[in-house]
């Protein structure tokens, strides 16, 4: 038991050293040699967690994306107002801590991926997964499917404009961006 605990510890370390080097330099210049000794390991346990610095990049996209999603998708069920603009709040300070991680992940463009693409596929990915938006035919299943797709590049879109550009902007703007985005667009959705 104390190996597997381990081995989440070991794996979490991973994900933070290599948000601690894109918050000072950018992706291409990131080695497995810095990543292990940020999290105090060496490059061979390094392999034993991930095949690649691509592979840890992903992974660290989809604990990124996952974090946050699933307190939001909570807020958005029970339609606790005052719960998701604390929320909201909490996101922007996430997101001001990691400033210039995310900034250089939403800008990463190599042969295999491209970093604003698997943040919005990971949202999309988490949306997809809570099962709330099924519908009883097909045609309307394309309908939710599309508001998916292009809520998760939105979204995704609003948060590199936010690590980008968004100094002074006022958080109630920024929450109102996502409100008419998530409304406006599923209510959109339903009409026939």
């Amino acid at each position: 038991m104390r190996r597997l605990a381990d081995s989440a510890g070991t794996a979490e370390k991973l994900r933070q050293a290599l948000l601690s080097c894109l918050n000072e330099m950018e992706y291409c210049e990131v080695t497995i040699t810095e990543l292990s000794k940020r999290a105090g390991i060496n490059r061979t346990t390094f392999y034993l967690f991930f095949g690649s610095k691509e592979e840890l990049f992903k992974e660290t996209c989809r604990s990124l994306v996952g974090r946050w999603f699933q307190r939001f998708f909570d807020l958005n069920i029970a339609r606790e107002t005052d719960g998701e603009k604390e929320l909201f709040g909490e996101l922007l300070a996430w997101i001001a801590q990691r400033r210039s991680a995310l900034t250089r992940i939403l800008n990463v463009r190599t042969e295999p991926f491209d970093g604003f693409f698997l943040f919005a596929d990971e949202i999309e990915r988490n949306m997809a997964a809570q099962d709330i938006l099924k519908a009883e035919n097909e045609m309307r299943q394309k309908k939710y499917d599309l508001f998916i797709k292009i809520y998760s590049v939105s979204l995704a879109s609003i948060v590199k404009w936010w690590v980008e550009e968004g100094d002074g902007f006022d958080e109630d703007e920024f929450h109102s961006m996502i409100e008419r985005l998530r409304y406006k667009g599923y209510y959109s959705v339903l009409e026939d």
